[in-house]
């Protein structure tokens, strides 16, 4: 028997049959699972998970998700809301989902700033998650508010006055300093500001003003920081009322600041400050964790600068 009727004699054994069967056999079965690949909707599997309500591009929308947008879209109890009304949301979640997706696919962060800092926004809290979850112990607390104690006090107030003699031609430095000098000698002394004001030919720094007139109610501390630069401020904050700073060189003349009250901060205990040391500390705790974050993100990135930016 030849060996071509030796391939078709199926009582006997044959090497070559065998491994021509196989190959039949396995290109058959590449040629389904590759219909089956490119027929299907996607190439996910369809089946939706018993958590899910659909699949969209196999990305699930979970039922807790729906569940909760029926609710808050119909203002009902979810076992209230109808079919119609279920299906409605499911739409809307369908579409949102799609239109999500579309977003990524045409890489819209990174064009749309709204987008991009949501995107941004929505990370951090992902990040931060488990330290915003955390609940501090009072004596985690009470720990942090002895560390930062300088932080919490009341609001100090100042009720003030910042007068100055400008340099001119009248004036020059040398002068409008002398003046200021004997101005506060004379405050010191116990004249009255109006007087003194009217006889050194003092005038209002015009920092504190209100509707074109000057401000001389009671001023938060914080807001006579932001009027005054350091050296103005420093002069003020060590002063009780009715004291007078020492003469201070400004860009514009010779200033002197006249301190009608003054409030001092008054440290607050750790009960009156709890809320505040609460908050600081899940900050805290919140920035660490973002700020490990980044360090990662930064290590596993690839980041090029342009020249002048280069260390």
């Amino acid at each position: 028997m030849n060996g071509e009727d030796a391939f078709f004699d199926v009582s006997r054994p044959s090497v070559r049959r065998s491994m021509i069967l196989m190959a039949g056999g396995a290109l058959i079965g590449l040629l389904i699972a590759g219909y089956g690949l490119f027929t299907a909707k996607g190439t996910r599997s369809r089946a939706v998970p018993p958590e899910a309500v659909a699949l969209v591009n196999g990305r699930a929308i979970l039922r807790s998700d729906f569940m909760a947008q029926a609710q808050a879209q119909f203002t009902l109890p979810f076992a209230q809301t109808s079919s119609a009304q279920r299906r409605k949301t499911l739409d809307d979640m369908i579409d949102e989902e799609l239109m999500m997706q579309r977003g990524l696919e045409i890489d819209l962060p990174s064009y749309d700033p709204d987008v991009r800092n949501a995107l941004v926004a929505g990370v951090e809290l992902e990040v931060s998650a488990d330290a915003l979850a955390q609940q501090p112990t009072e004596a985690e607390l009470r720990q942090y508010y002895q560390a930062h104690q300088d932080r919490y006090s009341s609001e100090g107030v100042m009720q003030l006055r910042d007068l100055v003699v400008r340099g001119d031609a009248g004036h020059p430095v040398g002068a409008a300093r002398a003046v200021a000098s004997a101005a506060v000698a004379a405050l010191r002394h116990g004249a009255g500001l109006a007087e003194v004001i009217r006889q050194y030919g003092l005038a209002d720094s015009g920092r504190f003003m209100d509707a074109g007139h000057v401000d001389t109610g009671n001023l938060f501390q914080f807001a006579v920081r932001a009027k005054l630069n350091d050296a103005l401020y420093a002069a003020a904050l060590a002063l009780k009322d009715g004291e007078v700073s020492d003469p201070v060189q400004e860009a514009d003349g010779v200033h002197l600041i006249v301190m009608v009250r003054h409030e001092f901060p008054v440290a607050q205990s750790f009960e009156d400050a709890q809320n505040r040391v609460f908050s600081d500390f899940k900050k805290q705790a919140q920035d660490k964790v973002l700020q490990a974050n980044l360090k990662y993100l930064h290590s596993r990135a690839d980041i090029a600068l342009s020249a002048e930016f280069r260390r």
